[in-house]
């Protein structure tokens, strides 16, 4: 007996391990076109749930999807009735795994394993992620296989057998007994909530089934459970997420809720002698096996709620948004979302973002202290008493991208996703760096004001005009962060010529203003470590130009390469 168990919960350890073997080369493998996808879901509701069907089929699980979605919302890439249209997908797309477990294809189990473990050793990264899918299938079917044999030994067994009898939901005067199928629904939402896989818990209810331990009425009872329970992943992402996020995973919850409830008043339909669901899937399995009736009830399930509540999506995204309102005008979104490094292109653009506006923010100090010296209006002194607040703002960001970049190199990137880190890396270091040149501009003009200190008219010119210039290459830093074209690299190096040469001639007219005697020693050296300093910023900028070209030129060859 305990020897059979073993075996049992062994052939469960291997079947759970082979599909998350094949959902993480799946996954790896669509990774890149996680992006271009994300772009359809905006478009309208059908096309929403048209992608989330198409993402949980490739990635083997509507909980890692939804977690995904969650995230996304978070970053504030989606609105909550996009996520949820995305949702209602991802509950279509999880029946794939059902589907898939209900074949008896013992045949492909070694040939699958034989065939991955060959791959494994290619060192070509795309077809290494094939290798995991192909011997995560037949991972999946061997332990799918020993489970179900080990369970049609226990059925066998009749004290192991009335164990299962226990919330028999089998219809008694053509009704199922409300007692017997709240029970086991209970026992799915359980079960779902251990495991934390609703797509492992439909295939234990197959194997389940396929072993004679649970009819028909039961298994369905259990999949509705497990429909359930799969959203406490959701709710779990959502605890560190913003309103909208939890908006979204509230969302998921109450149409897996609602889904249930409809199915099960279906149950009070007749349709001869028993409820007018089951009628429906024995006509459409064609008195097929008990495997594929409990696969195809778990697929008409979810694609009839999807059909029947695709509708009220504005309905229950008002409701959801009553019951968690936001309580401030502004959400916050978190763009260095944890659950999008699952998603390394995701991350690596969320990252992008968050280094755009940490430069508008640097720029921002650097542009403040600059205009101290004689463009200092009541906003400026405002702005300027922040100064140090926001210096330990940018420290604060650059540490945040720095440990998100560290995390995202633990996984599994293609050789153009590694190379991108680097280089975002070295961006971030340079955008610290010119918000630390704030500090030593506001020394400088501090010095000037202290001793009652000003520049000759035409060293003034030129200060106004390097400040002006100066703008123009950070505004186009933070646009090359954004999207990178030949025309604004043509640009870049317009401006590194211009602002160069402009420094160089305007140290050069100094010099000579203090050897005529035109300007006072003390404010010549203050203003040209003024010059230095706007040098030094201004390579840290065009440093950030050249980097977003390489960025761009890698990101575009790993796209070019996954076509």
């Amino acid at each position: 007996m305990i020897t059979t168990f073993v075996q049992v919960f062994g052939g469960l350890a291997i079947f759970i391990f082979g599909m998350k073997l094949m959902s993480d080369g799946l996954h790896q493998v669509a990774g890149e076109r996680m992006r271009s996808i994300l772009r359809m879901f905006s478009a309208n509701p059908l096309v929403a749930v048209a992608s989330g069907a198409a993402v949980t089929c490739v990635i083997q699980s509507s909980s890692a999807s939804t977690v995904m979605v969650i995230g996304f919302v978070n970053a504030g890439l989606l609105s909550l009735v996009q996520a949820m249209g995305l949702i209602f997908g991802a509950n279509i797309g999880t029946t794939i795994t059902a589907q898939l477990v209900a074949f008896d294809i013992s045949w492909i189990i070694m040939p699958s394993i034989i065939l991955g473990l060959l791959l494994s050793f290619v060192k070509q990264q795309k077809i290494a992620n094939w290798s995991e899918t192909i011997m995560g299938l037949g991972f999946l079917f061997l332990g799918m296989e020993i489970m179900s044999g080990e369970l049609k030994l226990l059925a066998k067994l009749e004290s192991f057998k009335s164990a299962f009898l226990t919330f028999q939901c089998a219809p008694v005067d053509g009704m199922i007994p409300l007692g017997a199928l709240l029970g086991t629904i209970f026992i799915g939402v359980l079960a779902t909530m251990i495991v934390q896989s609703s797509s492992a818990c439909s295939g234990i209810v197959i194997a389940l089934g396929a072993s004679g331990l649970l009819d028909i009425y039961t298994a369905v009872a259990l999949i509705l459970g497990s429909n359930i329970g799969t959203t406490i992943t959701a709710q779990l992402a959502a605890i560190t997420a913003n309103r909208v996020a939890k908006q979204a995973a509230l969302a998921h919850t109450l149409f897996n809720l609602l889904g249930v409830v409809i199915i099960s008043v279906s149950f009070l339909i007749p349709w001869g002698n028993e409820p007018a669901f089951f009628a429906l899937i024995k006509k459409l399995s064609f008195n097929s096996d008990l495997p594929r009736q409990i696969a195809n009830a778990h697929t008409v399930f979810n694609v009839f709620t999807t059909l029947v509540l695709l509708p009220f999506i504005p309905l229950l995204a008002a409701i959801c948004e009553k019951f968690i309102p936001v309580s401030s005008g502004k959400i916050r979104y978190q763009y260095l979302e944890p659950h999008l490094l699952d998603s390394p292109p995701i991350a690596l653009t969320q990252t992008t973002y968050a280094l755009r506006r940490m430069l508008q923010k640097a720029w921002k100090m650097i542009d403040c202290a600059l205009n101290i010296y004689n463009r200092n209006d009541e906003k400026n002194q405002a702005l300027a008493k922040q100064l140090e607040k926001r210096e330990a703002d940018i420290d604060e960001r650059q540490q945040k991208i720095t440990e998100y970049l560290s995390q995202l190199m633990s996984k599994k990137l293609t050789r153009q996703e590694a190379a991108q880190i680097p280089l975002l890396l070295h961006c971030v270091n340079d955008v610290e760096r010119i918000g630390d040149h704030t500090e030593i501009i506001n020394d400088i003009i501090d010095q000037l004001h202290k001793d009652d200190l000003r520049f000759s008219i035409q060293a003034e010119k030129e200060f106004d005009m390097l400040h002006d210039k100066l703008a123009e290459v950070a505004h186009l830093s933070s646009e090359l962060l954004t999207r990178c074209t030949p025309e604004l690299l043509q640009k870049s190096l317009k401006l590194h010529d211009e602002i160069y040469s402009m420094l160089n001639d305007f140290e050069t007219e100094h010099v000579a203003r203090i050897n005529r005697g035109a300007c006072r020693p003390q404010v010549g050296i203050l203003y040209l470590e003024l010059l230095a300093e706007i040098r030094k910023i201004s390579r840290h900028l065009f440093n950030l130009n050249e980097r977003a070209e390489m960025f761009y030129e890698n990101f575009q060859t790993g796209q070019t390469e996954k076509k």
